[in-house]
Protein backbone atom coordinates (compact mmCIF):
# COMPACT_ATOMS: atom_id res chain seq x y z
CA UNK A 1 0.00 0.00 0.00
CA UNK A 2 1.17 3.49 -0.98
CA UNK A 3 1.45 5.86 1.85
CA UNK A 4 1.35 9.65 0.83
CA UNK A 5 3.80 12.15 2.74
CA UNK A 6 1.46 14.87 2.32
CA UNK A 7 -1.56 15.70 1.51
CA UNK A 8 -3.38 18.33 -0.71
CA UNK A 9 -4.08 20.99 2.34
CA UNK A 10 -1.91 23.56 3.54
CA UNK A 11 -1.82 25.80 6.56
CA UNK A 12 -0.47 29.01 7.02
CA UNK A 13 2.44 29.16 9.19
CA UNK A 14 4.95 32.50 10.79
CA UNK A 15 7.48 32.89 7.96
CA UNK A 16 10.23 33.52 10.84
CA UNK A 17 9.85 30.09 12.30
CA UNK A 18 10.80 28.46 8.32
CA UNK A 19 14.34 27.29 8.76
CA UNK A 20 16.20 27.10 5.43
CA UNK A 21 17.80 23.33 4.72
CA UNK A 22 20.69 24.55 2.27
CA UNK A 23 22.71 27.59 2.10
CA UNK A 24 21.47 29.83 -1.12
CA UNK A 25 24.00 31.58 -2.92
CA UNK A 26 25.21 34.75 -2.06
CA UNK A 27 23.71 36.84 -5.14
CA UNK A 28 21.24 34.75 -5.36
CA UNK A 29 18.88 37.78 -5.31
CA UNK A 30 19.83 39.32 -8.56
CA UNK A 31 19.19 36.78 -10.30
CA UNK A 32 16.23 36.84 -13.10
CA UNK A 33 14.50 34.14 -11.60
CA UNK A 34 14.84 35.18 -8.10
CA UNK A 35 12.88 38.86 -9.40
CA UNK A 36 10.18 36.39 -11.69
CA UNK A 37 9.25 34.71 -7.87
CA UNK A 38 9.10 38.03 -6.40
CA UNK A 39 7.13 39.87 -9.57
CA UNK A 40 4.83 37.09 -9.51
CA UNK A 41 4.06 36.80 -5.99
CA UNK A 42 3.43 40.97 -5.78
CA UNK A 43 1.39 40.82 -8.47
CA UNK A 44 -0.71 37.55 -8.37
CA UNK A 45 -0.02 36.02 -5.09
CA UNK A 46 2.02 33.00 -4.32
CA UNK A 47 0.89 29.87 -6.42
CA UNK A 48 2.78 27.11 -5.33
CA UNK A 49 2.72 26.67 -0.79
CA UNK A 50 6.22 26.06 0.50
CA UNK A 51 6.91 22.18 1.60
CA UNK A 52 8.25 22.00 4.78
CA UNK A 53 9.48 19.44 7.08
CA UNK A 54 9.52 19.25 11.11
CA UNK A 55 12.77 17.97 12.86
CA UNK A 56 12.04 16.65 15.97
CA UNK A 57 15.16 16.54 17.12
CA UNK A 58 16.43 20.22 16.30
CA UNK A 59 12.51 21.39 17.04
CA UNK A 60 12.16 23.69 14.16
CA UNK A 61 10.45 23.55 11.00
CA UNK A 62 12.54 23.34 8.18
CA UNK A 63 11.81 24.41 4.44
CA UNK A 64 12.51 21.52 1.60
CA UNK A 65 11.76 23.52 -1.44
CA UNK A 66 10.76 26.99 -2.02
CA UNK A 67 13.35 28.86 0.16
CA UNK A 68 13.46 31.63 -2.70
CA UNK A 69 9.78 31.89 -2.44
CA UNK A 70 10.47 32.47 1.33
CA UNK A 71 12.89 34.82 0.87
CA UNK A 72 10.43 36.85 -1.69
CA UNK A 73 7.65 36.63 0.64
CA UNK A 74 10.16 38.40 3.93
CA UNK A 75 11.20 41.20 1.45
CA UNK A 76 7.44 41.52 0.10
CA UNK A 77 6.95 42.00 4.54
CA UNK A 78 4.45 39.11 4.26
CA UNK A 79 4.11 37.69 8.01
CA UNK A 80 2.98 34.39 6.98
CA UNK A 81 3.23 31.51 4.03
CA UNK A 82 1.06 28.64 3.07
CA UNK A 83 3.00 25.68 3.98
CA UNK A 84 2.84 21.95 2.61
CA UNK A 85 3.86 19.70 5.81
CA UNK A 86 5.87 16.73 5.25
CA UNK A 87 6.24 13.32 7.14
CA UNK A 88 9.63 12.74 5.91
CA UNK A 89 12.62 15.49 4.95
CA UNK A 90 13.01 14.60 1.99
CA UNK A 91 13.09 17.82 -1.20
CA UNK A 92 14.43 14.79 -3.75
CA UNK A 93 11.25 13.24 -5.06
CA UNK A 94 8.49 16.35 -4.81
CA UNK A 95 11.04 18.14 -6.94
CA UNK A 96 11.54 14.79 -9.35
CA UNK A 97 8.23 14.02 -10.41
CA UNK A 98 7.49 17.57 -11.61
CA UNK A 99 6.00 17.09 -15.04
CA UNK A 100 7.36 20.34 -18.03
CA UNK A 101 3.87 21.26 -19.27
CA UNK A 102 3.61 20.83 -23.02
CA UNK A 103 2.47 23.68 -25.91
CA UNK A 104 -1.42 22.72 -25.52
CA UNK A 105 -1.09 22.82 -21.46
CA UNK A 106 0.83 26.06 -21.66
CA UNK A 107 -2.15 27.95 -23.77
CA UNK A 108 -4.65 26.31 -21.42
CA UNK A 109 -3.25 27.82 -18.36
CA UNK A 110 -2.07 31.36 -20.19
CA UNK A 111 -5.40 31.84 -21.50
CA UNK A 112 -7.18 30.93 -17.94
CA UNK A 113 -4.38 33.50 -16.49
CA UNK A 114 -5.48 36.01 -19.07
CA UNK A 115 -9.33 36.13 -17.56
CA UNK A 116 -7.90 37.17 -14.48
CA UNK A 117 -5.32 39.45 -14.73
CA UNK A 118 -4.17 41.79 -17.59
CA UNK A 119 -1.62 40.67 -20.26
CA UNK A 120 0.96 43.70 -18.72
CA UNK A 121 1.06 42.05 -15.57
CA UNK A 122 1.25 38.34 -16.85
CA UNK A 123 4.03 39.50 -19.15
CA UNK A 124 5.83 40.75 -15.91
CA UNK A 125 5.55 37.68 -14.12
CA UNK A 126 6.48 35.36 -16.64
CA UNK A 127 9.35 37.54 -17.50
CA UNK A 128 7.96 37.21 -21.38
CA UNK A 129 7.27 39.91 -23.85
CA UNK A 130 3.29 40.32 -24.74
CA UNK A 131 4.02 39.72 -28.37
CA UNK A 132 5.16 36.09 -27.09
CA UNK A 133 2.11 35.91 -24.60
CA UNK A 134 -0.11 36.58 -27.47
CA UNK A 135 1.98 34.33 -30.19
CA UNK A 136 0.87 31.44 -27.13
CA UNK A 137 -2.53 32.16 -27.15
CA UNK A 138 -2.84 31.80 -30.72
CA UNK A 139 -0.69 28.77 -31.39
CA UNK A 140 -4.02 26.78 -31.28
CA UNK A 141 -5.86 28.56 -33.70
CA UNK A 142 -7.24 26.77 -37.01
CA UNK A 143 -6.70 23.22 -34.83
CA UNK A 144 -9.64 21.09 -34.75
CA UNK A 145 -10.49 20.16 -31.14
CA UNK A 146 -10.61 16.17 -31.69
CA UNK A 147 -6.70 16.86 -32.31
CA UNK A 148 -5.99 18.86 -29.50
CA UNK A 149 -7.83 15.89 -26.77
CA UNK A 150 -5.55 13.20 -28.34
CA UNK A 151 -2.13 15.94 -28.15
CA UNK A 152 -3.48 17.23 -25.07
CA UNK A 153 -1.07 14.75 -22.98
CA UNK A 154 2.08 15.17 -25.40
CA UNK A 155 5.26 16.99 -26.02
CA UNK A 156 5.10 18.79 -29.66
CA UNK A 157 6.77 21.16 -31.05
CA UNK A 158 5.32 24.19 -31.94
CA UNK A 159 6.07 23.79 -35.55
CA UNK A 160 4.59 20.87 -35.93
CA UNK A 161 0.65 23.33 -34.98
CA UNK A 162 1.61 25.19 -38.07
CA UNK A 163 1.84 22.78 -40.12
CA UNK A 164 -1.29 20.83 -39.25
CA UNK A 165 -3.18 24.21 -39.35
CA UNK A 166 -2.67 24.06 -43.39
CA UNK A 167 -4.68 20.77 -43.23
CA UNK A 168 -8.48 20.98 -42.71
CA UNK A 169 -10.04 19.16 -39.57
CA UNK A 170 -10.47 15.43 -41.47
CA UNK A 171 -6.49 15.07 -42.50
CA UNK A 172 -5.71 16.61 -39.40
CA UNK A 173 -7.22 13.96 -37.42
CA UNK A 174 -5.58 11.37 -40.11
CA UNK A 175 -2.29 13.04 -39.57
CA UNK A 176 -2.16 12.97 -35.50
CA UNK A 177 -3.21 8.92 -35.65
CA UNK A 178 -0.23 8.30 -38.02
CA UNK A 179 2.13 10.52 -35.88
CA UNK A 180 0.40 8.79 -32.59
CA UNK A 181 1.27 5.17 -34.24
CA UNK A 182 4.85 5.85 -35.25
CA UNK A 183 5.62 8.02 -31.81
CA UNK A 184 7.35 10.59 -34.32
CA UNK A 185 5.44 14.29 -33.69
CA UNK A 186 8.77 15.84 -35.13
CA UNK A 187 8.24 18.92 -37.90
CA UNK A 188 9.77 17.00 -40.76
CA UNK A 189 7.41 14.08 -40.04
CA UNK A 190 4.19 16.64 -40.25
CA UNK A 191 5.68 18.13 -43.68
CA UNK A 192 6.09 14.93 -45.07
CA UNK A 193 2.35 14.24 -44.35
CA UNK A 194 1.71 17.43 -45.79
CA UNK A 195 3.16 16.81 -48.62
CA UNK A 196 1.28 13.67 -49.38
CA UNK A 197 -2.04 15.41 -48.71
CA UNK A 198 -4.12 15.89 -51.60
CA UNK A 199 -5.25 19.70 -52.23
CA UNK A 200 -9.13 19.13 -51.74
CA UNK A 201 -7.93 18.79 -47.79
CA UNK A 202 -5.91 21.75 -47.38
CA UNK A 203 -6.65 24.84 -46.47
CA UNK A 204 -5.29 27.15 -48.99
CA UNK A 205 -5.27 24.67 -52.57
CA UNK A 206 -2.65 27.10 -54.30
CA UNK A 207 -0.26 27.84 -51.29
CA UNK A 208 0.69 24.11 -51.56
CA UNK A 209 0.19 23.28 -54.93
CA UNK A 210 3.51 23.03 -55.61
CA UNK A 211 3.48 20.11 -52.63
CA UNK A 212 1.80 17.92 -55.24
CA UNK A 213 4.36 17.89 -58.51
CA UNK A 214 4.58 14.04 -57.51
CA UNK A 215 2.78 12.61 -55.15
CA UNK A 216 4.38 8.76 -55.62
CA UNK A 217 7.56 10.23 -54.63
CA UNK A 218 6.46 12.02 -51.63
CA UNK A 219 4.59 9.16 -50.39
CA UNK A 220 7.64 6.65 -50.81
CA UNK A 221 9.91 9.31 -49.07
CA UNK A 222 7.47 9.03 -46.27
CA UNK A 223 7.60 5.82 -45.85
CA UNK A 224 11.32 5.70 -45.60
CA UNK A 225 10.94 8.41 -43.09
CA UNK A 226 8.68 5.91 -41.27
CA UNK A 227 11.17 2.96 -41.45
CA UNK A 228 13.96 4.84 -40.22
CA UNK A 229 12.43 6.69 -37.32
CA UNK A 230 10.92 3.07 -36.41
CA UNK A 231 14.30 1.40 -36.06
CA UNK A 232 15.70 4.73 -34.75
CA UNK A 233 13.08 4.41 -31.81
CA UNK A 234 14.02 0.98 -31.11
CA UNK A 235 17.55 1.73 -30.64
CA UNK A 236 16.83 4.60 -28.52
CA UNK A 237 14.59 2.33 -26.30
CA UNK A 238 17.41 -0.21 -25.72
CA UNK A 239 19.88 2.87 -25.05
CA UNK A 240 17.59 5.01 -22.91
CA UNK A 241 17.45 2.98 -19.38
CA UNK A 242 21.51 3.16 -19.50
CA UNK A 243 21.82 6.34 -20.03
CA UNK A 244 18.91 7.80 -17.88
CA UNK A 245 21.01 6.04 -15.31
CA UNK A 246 24.45 7.72 -16.09
CA UNK A 247 22.87 11.15 -16.04
CA UNK A 248 20.87 10.52 -12.21
CA UNK A 249 24.47 9.66 -11.36
CA UNK A 250 25.82 12.28 -12.49
CA UNK A 251 23.12 14.96 -11.62
CA UNK A 252 23.51 13.81 -8.28
CA UNK A 253 27.08 14.40 -8.14
CA UNK A 254 27.04 17.80 -9.70
CA UNK A 255 24.33 18.37 -7.35
CA UNK A 256 26.24 17.52 -4.10
CA UNK A 257 29.00 19.55 -5.67
CA UNK A 258 26.76 23.04 -5.81
CA UNK A 259 25.97 22.41 -2.30
CA UNK A 260 29.27 23.53 -1.48
CA UNK A 261 29.43 26.97 -0.61
CA UNK A 262 33.88 27.39 -1.60
CA UNK A 263 32.49 25.39 -4.79
CA UNK A 264 29.87 28.32 -5.70
CA UNK A 265 31.65 31.47 -4.78
CA UNK A 266 34.62 30.09 -7.05
CA UNK A 267 32.54 29.64 -10.23
CA UNK A 268 30.51 32.90 -9.13
CA UNK A 269 34.45 34.65 -9.45
CA UNK A 270 35.60 32.45 -12.15
CA UNK A 271 33.15 30.29 -14.44
CA UNK A 272 30.10 32.17 -14.18
CA UNK A 273 28.61 30.55 -17.20
CA UNK A 274 29.49 27.14 -15.91
CA UNK A 275 27.39 27.78 -12.68
CA UNK A 276 24.43 28.90 -14.84
CA UNK A 277 24.79 25.16 -17.02
CA UNK A 278 25.58 23.20 -14.21
CA UNK A 279 22.39 24.85 -12.28
CA UNK A 280 20.52 23.99 -15.45
CA UNK A 281 21.66 20.50 -15.24
CA UNK A 282 20.21 19.67 -11.35
CA UNK A 283 16.96 20.57 -12.90
CA UNK A 284 17.00 18.65 -15.81
CA UNK A 285 13.95 15.74 -15.03
CA UNK A 286 14.50 13.10 -17.85
CA UNK A 287 16.34 12.79 -20.84
CA UNK A 288 13.63 13.38 -23.05
CA UNK A 289 14.37 16.74 -25.71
Amino acid sequence: MIKLCFNDNYTFLDIDKLHPSKTLIENVKRSHKYHQIKTSIEIIGIIEPILVYFDKTTKCTKILDGHLRVEALKELHEDKAPCIISTIEDAYTPNKQVNHINVIEEHRMIIKALSKVSIEKLSAVLGISIESIRDKTKVLNGIDPSVIAKLSDRHIPRATFDILRKMKPIRQIEAVGTMINFDNFSKNFALNILRSTPAALLVNKSKDSSFKKDIRKTILRLEQEMAITREETKKVKGEYGANMLRFVIIQSYITRLLDNPKVIHWLLENEVDYLNELNRITKINSLEI
